[in-house]
């Protein structure tokens, strides 16, 4: 599955920046729509490239046949992200910590300039291999994702105004 996402952050594009490689934003996000809140395993910066490393987990109910066949508690993904901070840009991988042969997801993300604001623009392929239920929950993961950006940007927006 493809995702298209667009995130407008209402705070400037350097400010958003410095935010993404500051772990104190990152314990500033809290558990939101389902996912526990982050947890920063390393932030990493050389020159003008950030390496960032955010462990997540889900933290909601299972449903049906993923109740069965997984356990919750082991439903835990690191993101790691290549960040360069001259243009903006990031590239991603979503890497699970249990559950490898399931779940696949990699990508990038571009930060625009939008007057005072920042324009989030995501490009992923995410996909799911799990017998009967791929396409369902590749939907359901897709949906979280964009809650749960948009829970992002209103975190970076309250952590660039303090």
């Amino acid at each position: 599955m493809e995702l298209h996402l667009d995130q407008r952050i209402a705070a400037p594009r350097a400010q958003v920046l410095e935010a993404l490689v500051d772990p104190d934003f990152y314990a500033s996000v809290g558990s939101v729509n389902n996912v526990a809140a982050p947890e920063v395993l390393q932030i990493s910066v050389q020159g003008s490239t950030a390496q960032l490393e955010v462990r997540y987990g889900f933290s909601g109910e299972l449903s049906g046949p993923a109740k069965a066949a997984l356990d919750a508690a082991k439903l835990t993904w690191v993101i790691h992200t290549t960040l360069d901070l001259e243009a903006a840009t990031a590239s991603l991988e979503v890497v699970p910590d249990h559950y490898q042969d399931l779940l696949s997801c990699s990508g990038g993300y571009d930060l625009l300039l939008e007057g005072e604001a920042t324009l989030e623009q995501v490009d992923a392929t995410l996909e799911v291999h799990f017998p009967f239920v791929a396409r369902a929950a590749e939907q359901a993961i897709a949906r979280g994702f964009e809650a749960h950006l948009a829970a992002e940007a209103a975190a970076l927006e309250r952590f660039c105004r303090r």
